[in-house]
């Protein structure tokens, strides 16, 4: 879904949990992780308000 391979920026991940969302919904997420790189007040108000 992600067209490289290199490392992700936010809106790449916003848009692509979005899609997700979409199709599946969000209750199919049951566990998430991440490393150092999935960090930022943007992508994290943006998990934030998706699951609460």
């Amino acid at each position: 879904m992600l067209d490289h391979q290199e490392n992700s920026h936010t809106l790449a991940r916003i848009s692509l949990l979005s899609q997700f969302k979409e199709i599946f919904g969000v209750d199919k997420i049951l566990s998430f992780s991440a490393d150092r790189e999935f960090v930022g007040k943007d992508w994290i108000t943006y998990l934030f308000d998706l699951f609460v």
